[in-house]
Parts: structure tokens; sequence; C-alpha cells
């Protein structure tokens, strides 16, 4: 066996090449409603949430003082543990309540996202069948239609006025059991607390069954330091203003909503809530608020500094930015470290199936600083975290990979889901129990981690494996390609290579052209042999990924534009 540089976090390669990192350093043993409500209790006085639009706030006991109440009607009308709460609904102050509240009675909660069309939300509320559904009221003609095709007597509330369903306002009425009120203890921390679904990106999405003991303590062992640098703290702690807030703008249809809350919760931070995002107003609230963590998607970051930075906005607060859903093109990383000097940059690679990160950088960390700032390790999503046992295979042999070769990625931690919601997951583990992330990564000698592509959004060309992800940076570095896709054209000797371009106003440049630049630029095997094709828009998810089912069929049924 190899220790690692530095004993890093305790990891430890063995002569096959797995990879573990020990005993978790922190085990909480109490299920999620629990845990919030005592940690809610305790940071009681601080502001839990601010409005970014109008400015109002609420404190943790604000907010407990809803969820509870929220919780007792719920129950008043039955709902237990053995019921599935459906939110639909954009981030407002009281989108959080129903999703405490179901916490509390120590039932599941499933969210779906406003944008969805009717097809999509009729596919995830067929699957996980509601009992109740809190909605917004733009969504709840669709989803009263939705319910009658389905045959699904479920009780709809809505978060605003409605003369046909009960309006949320009667959910945080004062009720006569408050004072007393206690939360469900989960017994089993295996029991499902929520069931998110898969992106969806390149077919129909699954529910992914999370369980309490994952979801609460992968998001303690992520914020825990092992090696704290007491002096870096220190200098950060001085730039910081109160009450210490975040910025995100992911729905809570994703888990990346749901730990960020939690997060908050445990840390006693306030988050501001922002029901869209503006690539211009993201600047002022940054200004205005002066938060200290910057959640955003690949796309938000890259549209926030295509808009650019006004000269006199202040950006010093801002601790970290965590770039989520997709990887981030090099060039824009480098701007962001540009636009917003002070701040740390990590890229958050997880898999909803593991309920979190699965690589990270922690800045305040002595170990990981150094390796951080490494100029070589800009695309490194980090190093491994506690819990988690990792190796990276051959696609083809499946036989284990060293430090810089290419594989799939493959984990075992306790933090893996109980399974696909009413669906079997077997095909989602190998013969030996490892879970089949679907990535293709790689590591280098220090054991951070990068991710190259998704296997299935990867195809072959003359048994050359061809990550589109690599061609795509390629395209972004012509000034006049503001997106790019790229997917596999099938051809007798494989996939062949096409571009999707949308370009930025103002450019006059020929689809050629920009086949010749990345010609230019990659090997003979990468080149785009289907050609480039401008498009006006790209199909994506709410979280900025990419819909390439939708994009590829629009391609071989020659609807592309």
């Amino acid at each position: 066996m190899v220790m690692l540089k530095g004993k890093l976090d305790n990891i430890i390669m063995s002569d096959d090449y797995v990879i573990t990192t020990g005993d978790l350093k922190i085990e909480a043993t109490e299920c999620l409603g629990v845990t919030m409500f005592k940690h809610m209790k305790k940071h009681k006085d601080n502001v839990a949430q601010i409005d970014a639009q109008t400015g109002e706030k609420d404190t943790y006991n604000d907010l407990l003082r809803r969820s509870v109440r929220t919780a007792l009607h719920m129950a008043d009308k039955n709902i237990t543990r053995d019921h599935i709460v459906t939110l639909c609904t954009h981030n407002h102050m009281n989108c959080v309540v129903p999703y405490i509240a179901t916490q509390f009675l120590g039932a599941r909660i499933a969210s779906i996202d406003p944008s969805f069309s009717p097809q999509e939300m009729t596919h995830l509320l067929k699957q996980v069948q509601p009992k109740i559904l809190f909605v917004i009221p733009q969504s709840a003609a669709t989803i009263e239609k939705i319910l009658q095709d389905i045959s699904l007597d479920s009780e709809i509330v809505v978060f605003g006025t409605s003369t046909k369903h009960t309006e949320f306002s009667h959910f945080v009425r004062p009720h006569e059991k408050e004072e007393e009120f206690q939360p469900v203890e989960v017994e089993n921390l295996k029991d499902t607390a929520a069931v998110y679904f898969s992106s969806g990106t390149t077919g129909l999405p699954k529910g992914i069954c999370i369980n309490h003991y994952s979801f609460v303590n992968q998001l303690v062992n992520a914020m825990h330091t092992e090696n704290p640098d007491y002096d870096y703290m220190m200098q950060q702690a001085q730039r910081v203003s109160f009450p210490l807030t975040t910025l995100g703008y992911t729905s809570l249809y994703w888990i990346s909503a749901g730990a960020m809350l939690l997060t908050s919760i445990l840390s006693g931070y306030c988050r501001l809530v922002c029901p869209n995002f503006d690539a211009k107003e993201v600047w002022n609230l940054i200004h205005k608020y002066k938060p200290v963590l910057l959640t955003l998607t690949a796309i938000q970051a890259m549209e926030m500094l295509d808009e650019g930075r006004p000269r006199d906005v202040d950006v010093k607060s801002i601790l970290s930015v965590i770039v989520i859903g997709s990887g981030i093109p090099t060039e824009y990383a480098l701007k962001l470290k540009e636009q917003l000097p002070d701040a740390d940059l990590s890229r958050g690679y997880g898999q909803t199936e593991v309920c979190g990160p699965l690589a990270l950088f922690r800045a305040n960390d002595r170990l990981h600083r150094p390796l951080m700032q490494k100029p070589e390790k800009i695309d490194s999503v980090g190093l491994p975290v506690a819990g988690v046992s990792y190796k990276v295979v051959d696609i083809d042999t499946e036989k284990n990979l060293g430090p810089h070769q290419r594989g799939e990625l493959r984990i075992k931690s306790k933090f893996i889901m109980n399974g696909y919601f009413n669906a079997d997951s077997s095909e989602s583990f190998d013969e030996d129990g490892w879970l089949k992330t679907g990535d293709i990564v790689y590591y280098d000698e220090d054991c951070c981690f990068y991710v190259v592509d998704r296997i299935k959004e990867a195809f072959k060309y003359q048994g050359w494996f061809i990550a589109p992800l690599v061609l795509e940076n390629e395209l972004l570095k012509h000034p006049a390609v503001k997106l790019a896709v790229v997917i596999g054209v099938p051809k007798d000797d494989g996939y062949h290579p096409m571009g999707l371009v949308v370009v930025r106003e103002g450019f006059d440049v020929s689809e050629e052209e920009i086949e010749k630049f990345v010609e230019e630029r990659v090997p003979e095997r990468q080149r785009l042999r289907a050609g480039v094709k401008f498009i006006k828009s790209v199909p994506m998810t709410v979280t900025g990924k990419v819909k390439r089912r939708e994009i590829r069929q629009m391609v071989l049924e020659g609807r592309c534009e």
C-alpha cells in the first residue's frame, strides 16, 4: 500500500489501485428532521433567509415556527412517514417550509420543478404518487390535470391565493400543539428521507432514494476540516460581514438545494432567496448583500462572466465559489479567478446516488490549499472524501487503472442510495458491489481527481473513445462561440463528432471556420468529422445541463436549427 503525500485525510492507495479514505471523522446518529429541529433552535436568533428582491428577513425562530405549524396541520390531514410530499415551486420565503415540515414528520419529500413540461411532470408524479403537493399558482392547473389523468386523488396546496385549492397560508396558522411539538424520531437511519430524480440529460429521470444517514453524514463530514489552517481562517474572518450569507439559485427539485439548506441550518448561515438567475443582477446582489459563498451552475457562471463585473461592484466578501452541475471550461475558470480574485474556486463534483460530494478541496485545510492553488490543478474537482472507497476501471476490460489513466469511476460507501424508487437498481453496480458512476475520470499522483465526461455521452470512432466535453471546451475557445454541444453521428466506422454551436451576437463567422479552428487544435481522430452546425439555442435542464438525448434526436430527425 502507498500512503499519499502529506497523509492527506488518510488517503491510501493499495497495490491494485483501490483508493480508501478511512473512517468518517464525525458520525451523526439522528435523522434529518431531528437534526434540523435541534439546529434551528440552536441558531434561533440568527437570520435564516433574506428575500433578495424585497429585503424581507426570517430568523431561524420564524422559520421554525412556520415549519412546526405546517407539520402539525399536515399531521391533522393524516400525513405520516408512509407518505410522499411533493413540492413544485421556485425559490421564495416559504418554499422550504413544507420541505422541513415533511422531515419533522418523518415523511419523504420528492419535488418537481415548475419549468418542466406536462409530460415530464406526469412521468415523475406517476412514479412517486404524492399524498399532498405544495405548488406555485402558475403550476396549479397543470398539476390538477395531471392528477386527474393519472387517477391520483392528492391534495393541492397553493403558495398564494386560490379559489379552488387550499392556500398555504392555512398551514402557517397557529396550532394548539405547537409549543409542545417534537419531530418524529426515525430510528432506522437507512430509511428513505427524500427521493431526488436523476438529471434526465440522456433519458427519463429515475427516482433516487436517499436515506437519513447519508443525507446528514455526507454534509457533516464535507463541512469538517481535518487540518485547519488557522492563520488563513483568521484572514478570511476579517473580510466577512454578518449575517454570514450564501447565494445559490437551484430549486428544491435538485439535491444541491436540499444540501445547501441543511448546510445553512447546521452552520446557522443565512440563505439569500432568489426566484430566478439573472446574469446582470447577480453582481448587484453580491455588492448589496455581501455573500461569503456563491454557488452557480457552469452556465450561470459563464453568463455572469460574459455580462462582466460592473466597475463599482465590491466582491471582496466572497470567500468561495462552487460551480456545480457540469464542468466549467478552463478559460471560464480562469476568468472567475480573475473577476473574483479573493475567492477560492471549487468545482463541485458529486452524484445524487451518494447524496453529495465525491471529491472536493477544502480551502481552509493546510494540506488541501497548496494543491488547489497549483495552476496545473485548475481543472481538478478535488481530493477523495472520507467514508468513500474509489477505483477507476478500464471501460472495456474493467481492469483497475493507475494515475493519469482514464476510465470509469466506481465507488463503495455507506452513503450510497437505497436504490431507485420502485425500480431495479442492480445494473448500477458491478459484480463486486461497486457503484458504477458512469463518469469517465482520472486522478493524478496527488490523488486529485479530474472529470473527463459521462460514459453515456462519450462514443467511439474507429475504436477510439471520444469525450464530447473535451471538444466542447475547444469550441468554446473560439471568441465567436457562446455555447457548444458535441454529439456522435452514427457512421459505418463508428460515431463522427458533430459540433452544435450557438454564436455570439455581432460575430460574422462560418461553420467551416469553426470546424477548421478545432481541427488545428485536436488529434486527427478527434476532428469534427460530421461538421459544425449553428443553432439558435441549446435545450437544457433547469440546472444548466444539456439535454443531449433531445439534441441528438433533433439532429438525427433533421430538426436542428
